[in-house]
C-alpha cells in the first residue's frame, strides 16, 4: 500500500504569498513522503506552482467563478444572511463542483482546508459529498454564520493556529467533531545570523545606530503608519534611531502606500524611515534590526514574522491582542503594548533601544522559546500524527445527502 494522498486546498487570491500558503509550503516540503503524498489546490496561479511541480507535487488551479453579486444589480438593501446565500449558491457550490472533479481524479485519503471553515466551505462540501475526512485549519476570525455552523459537523478536526482561533470556532456554535490547537512553526536554520550589515550598508544605516523595523505587505491593517508615527516620537529621545519598513505594497494598498511615503517625506524622515520595497532576503533584513515591531491595526490571528525575528534573537514589540498574546512573553521575550497607540509603541522603542543589555536578554529568551515551541519539527510531527488519526478513524460519518449534488 502506497502513501496516503492529502489534498491541500488553499484559497488565497490577490497575487501575494501570504502566511497561510507559506505555512502549507513549509509543511508539504517536510512531510514524510513514505506515508503522505501531498496534492495542492489553489484558486489562482501563484509563482510557487512551477517550483512545486518540479518537486513532484501535483498542483490544480481551480478556475475563477463569476460573482453573482456583481452582475449589475443593486444588492445594497439585502441582509448579510441573504447575501451569504447568494454567495453560497453562486460561488461556493460551483467551486465545490470543481474541487469534486479534482477529488475524483486524485482520490485523496484526506482533505486539508488551509483557510478555515468559512473561506474553505467549498472544499468542505466537496469532501463531505465524497465521504472523505477533512481537517479545517482556522487561521483567522472571519465570521461564521448559520451556513457554516450547519456544515461544520462534517469537519473531522478543526485545528486552530492559536487557542484564540480554536475558541473562536468552538464558541461560534460550529459542531466540528474535534477541536485542537497546533502552533505554526518555522525552520530556524533559515534564520541564522548573517547579512544584516550588508542590509544596513545598502540603506545607509550606520553600523552602530539603533535600528527597528516591521516586515509585511504594505497595507493599512498592517500598521506601518503607526510605526512611522512612533519612530517620529522616539527620535526625540533616540536621535540616531533608524527604521526599516520591509515589504512590497499590496495591490489593495496602493493608495495607502503612496500616503505613507508622503507622510514620511513631509516630516523630513525619508532618510530615517526607509521603505525597502519587496525583499527576497527577509532573514538578512531581520538580522539587520535591533528590535522587530509588529503593529497590526486589527487582531492578528498569529503573526509568523514574530517567530522569525525571535529565531534571530530579536526582541519583539507587538500589540497586546490576537496572536502576540500567545507568541510573546511580555517582559521576557519582548514588550506587549496598547494596540494602535504610536505613543505606547514609541515608549517601548525607547526602552529597548536605550537598554542594549535588556534587548539582548529578551532576544536570547525569544530564541529559546522558538526552539522549544515554534520549531517547524514540532509542527510537522503534530500534523502528521493528526493525519494518521483522521485517516484511521473508522467512526460513522454524517450523511452528506443534505448538501445537494455537487458532481
Amino acid at each position: 500500500m502506497g502513501p496516503h494522498r492529502i489534498l491541500f486546498i488553499e484559497c488565497s487570491v490577490g497575487g501575494v504569498l501570504g502566511g497561510s500558503l507559506t505555512g502549507i509550503l513549509h509543511l508539504i516540503d517536510r512531510l514524510d513522503r513514505r506515508r503522505f503524498e501531498p496534492v495542492l489546490v489553489l484558486f489562482e496561479h501563484k509563482r510557487v506552482v512551477e517550483d512545486l511541480r518540479a518537486k513532484g507535487v501535483r498542483v490544480h488551479v481551480v478556475p475563477d467563478q463569476p460573482d453573482p453579486l456583481t452582475n449589475g444589480r443593486n444588492h445594497a438593501r439585502l441582509t448579510r444572511g441573504v447575501l451569504r446565500i447568494y454567495e453560497f449558491l453562486g460561488i461556493v457550490l460551483p467551486r465545490a463542483r470543481a474541487i469534486s472533479r479534482v477529488i475524483s481524479e486524485e482520490k485523496p485519503s484526506l482533505v486539508y482546508l488551509a483557510n478555515g471553515l468559512t473561506s474553505n466551505l467549498d472544499g468542505l462540501v466537496a469532501a463531505a459529498r465524497a465521504g472523505i475526512p477533512s481537517i479545517s485549519h482556522q487561521k483567522g476570525f472571519r465570521r461564521i454564520g448559520p451556513i457554516e455552523r450547519q456544515l461544520a459537523r462534517w469537519v473531522d478536526l478543526c485545528i486552530g493556529m492559536t487557542d484564540q482561533c480554536t475558541d473562536y470556532v468552538r464558541d461560534s456554535g460550529a459542531k466540528c467533531q474535534r477541536f485542537l490547537t497546533v502552533f505554526d512553526g518555522i525552520d530556524c536554520t533559515e534564520f541564522a545570523p548573517g547579512g544584516g550589515q550588508a542590509v544596513r550598508a545598502e540603506f545607509g544605516v550606520p553600523e552602530n545606530a539603533p535600528l527597528v523595523g516591521i516586515v509585511g505587505h504594505v497595507q493599512e491593517w498592517k500598521g506601518q503608519h503607526i510605526v512611522a508615527d512612533a519612530v517620529a516620537l522616539a527620535l526625540k529621545k533616540i536621535p540616531d534611531l533608524h527604521c526599516l519598513l520591509v515589504g512590497g505594497v499590496h495591490r489593495a494598498g496602493q493608495d495607502f502606500g503612496e500616503k505613507l511615503r508622503s507622510r514620511i517625506a513631509e516630516q523630513g524622515l525619508s532618510d530615517r524611515i526607509i521603505m525597502t520595497g519587496e525583499r527576497s532576503d527577509v532573514p538578512a533584513c531581520l538580522d539587520a534590526m535591533d528590535v522587530l515591531i509588529h503593529s497590526s491595526t486589527t487582531p492578528e490571528p498569529f503573526g509568523r514574522v514574530m517567530i522569525e525575528g525571535m529565531a534571530l534573537s530579536k526582541p519583539v514589540i507587538a500589540p497586546s491582542e490576537g496572536g502576540p498574546l500567545e507568541i510573546i512573553v511580555d517582559g521576557e521575550t519582548g514588550i506587549l503594548v496598547e494596540p494602535r497607540s504610536p505613543e505606547a509603541l514609541a515608549d517601548a522603542i525607547v526602552t529597548l533601544c536605550s537598554n542594549p543589555d535588556l534587548s539582548r536578554k529578551m532576544g536570547q529568551a525569544g530564541r529559546e522559546r522558538v526552539d522549544a515551541v515554534f520549531d517547524i519539527r514540532h509542527h510537522v510531527a503534530a500534523i502528521e500524527t493528526l493525519f494518521d488519526e483522521c485517516i484511521g478513524d473508522a467512526s460513522p460519518r454524517p450523511s452528506p445527502a443534505a448538501l445537494g449534488a455537487t458532481s
